[in-house]
């Protein structure tokens, strides 16, 4: 293991591992199948950099996200791996065409699962010769395709078809429910299993109960004020998150919304400005995150339940990367829980699924997420009755979900040890900055303010007048 930690020093600048690493990486090299289940945070995208660098071959990488592909060429080129690139729709059709055709000249090629299944490039990719074919974010095959990206399910049988020397599935959060569903959706032969604890101890977890909406943003802006370093505050709504960044602005915050309903360049824009310090706050939804390697977030705040722990998980894990001291709160108000549930209600029902695959031309520019979904998982390949049946047994899993999360968020015993719980994994022991309300005392040790920002009846002003309350 001395060659590999010698690579590792040189390489990329660490000088040891960090927990679930070293297994992983060893079974890529010994051409193993593995399943790497490591807390956001703990560096899953060296576990494919480095077999790349020891093994000759192409590497492919499959994952959700454009801006997070990107994000990655750009490190490995950085690093000095020239041979490098993302197949995707941010490629003229004249460079997709050129790229596919000399895809063998490349060492690590990424892609979305959606390109990945377009017959020429699965293919191309199977007559190469794949030595490692990863699967980032491989809790999507349980917790996020059945609602949003129905080419993951596919994948299990595009492996089987590219026949790769090893598979890799890595992902920050999967209980052993989830464990099981990604090994056997992927088919993976035998693998090794590195699964590392879900707890973040430098990470405090808040959870407050608001008497309204108005009194959630006015406790908003008071942690925001209360925390120097970057910080991220998650919103169901686009118009929330929003008014909350003009609010930010109005009172000298350097702050910016982020959604999906901003084109590529917007976000990305945004995304490179917080990543660059050029930003403080980030008001985002669900859009935002995924693959965001801050090191130094010593805030994030959630102004709606989320949808699972495993949600959860992820999001506050992208605080505190460093290794310092940050806080994550949930601010809950009365009746969020109900508008959890009930959000974890919406999936198509069968009559909806038969109206569209009886005439799907007919939905396209219909502008209905439960509408986009079906029109997903038809141009994935899936029939109307594996539709309805995998919406069916998702609707019990997402209400399964939010009873977890709401328990979670009730419980009168220690939050962190209801967390790894819920992950199976080692009980935790309650300390001092542990969890609970974030109280003055937590926020001095966490990240004091470095500079007083507004007075709350002057916050309450700039609030006042945006979202039309009174102060």
């Amino acid at each position: 293991m001395r060659e590999l930690r010698e690579v590792l020093q040189e390489t990329f600048g660490y000088p040891d591992f960090r927990p679930g690493q070293q297994a992983v990486v060893e079974a890529a090299l010994a051409h193993r199948d593995v399943l790497g289940v490591l807390p956001t945070g703990s560096g899953k995208t060296l576990c494919y950099q480095l077999p790349s660098r020891l093994n000759p071959g192409l590497v492919v990488v499959v994952s959700p996200l454009l801006a997070l592909m990107a994000d990655q060429v750009a490190r490995l080129q950085a690093a000095g791996d020239k041979r490098v690139v993302a197949l995707s729709s941010r490629l003229s059709p004249q460079d997709h065409a050129w790229v596919l055709a000399h895809l063998g000249e490349y060492h690590v090629v990424f892609m979305a699962p959606e390109t990945l299944l377009k017959p020429a490039v699965l293919a191309k990719v199977a007559a190469l010769g794949v030595a490692l074919f990863v699967v980032d974010e491989a809790h999507c095959i349980s917790a996020w395709g059945p609602d949003f990206r129905p080419a993951y399910l596919k994948l299990g049988g595009a492996i089987a078809r590219i026949r790769p020397a090893s598979t890799m599935a890595l992902t920050a959060t999967a209980p052993r429910r989830v464990q099981q569903d990604i090994v056997q959706g992927l088919g993976l032969r035998d693998p090794v299993l590195a699964v590392a604890s879900v707890d973040r101890p430098n990470v405090f977890l808040g959870v407050e109960q608001v008497a309204d909406p108005t009194a959630k943003r006015r406790r908003l802006l008071a942690l925001v004020a209360a925390v120097a370093g970057p910080t991220i505050v998650y919103f169901d709504s686009k118009a929330q998150a929003e008014a909350t960044s003009a609010a930010l602005v109005a009172a000298g915050v350097k702050a910016a919304y982020y959604h999906a309903g901003l084109n590529p360049e917007q976000r990305d824009l945004i995304q490179h400005q917080f990543m660059g310090d050029r930003m403080r706050v980030i008001c985002a939804t669900s859009a935002f995150g995924m693959g965001i390697d801050k090191n130094d977030v010593r805030l994030v705040v959630y102004t709606h339940v989320p949808e699972s722990l495993e949600a959860y998980s992820q999001g506050i894990g992208r605080a505190g990367r460093d290794g310092g001291l940050a806080v994550s709160v949930v601010l809950v108000a009365p009746g969020d829980l109900a508008r959890a549930a009930q959000f974890a209600g919406s999936l198509p029902e069968a009559g909806v699924i038969h109206t569209v695959f009886k005439h799907p031309d007919a939905y396209q520019d219909f502008d209905d997420p439960q509408v986009s979904l079906i029109l997903a998982y038809i141009k994935a390949g899936f029939d109307e009755a594996a539709v309805t049946q995998r919406l069916a047994a998702r609707l019990t899993e997402r209400g399964q979900a939010s009873a977890a999360m709401a328990a979670f968020l009730t419980t009168t015993g220690c939050h962190r040890a209801a967390l790894v719980a819920h992950f199976d994994a080692p009980a935790v022991a309650h300390h001092a900055l542990c969890c609970g309300p974030v109280t003055p005392a937590v926020l001095q040790q966490v990240a004091p303010s470095a500079s007083p920002l507004p007075q709350p009846s002057a916050w309450r002003e700039i609030f006042a007048n945006i979202f039309r309350i009174k102060p």
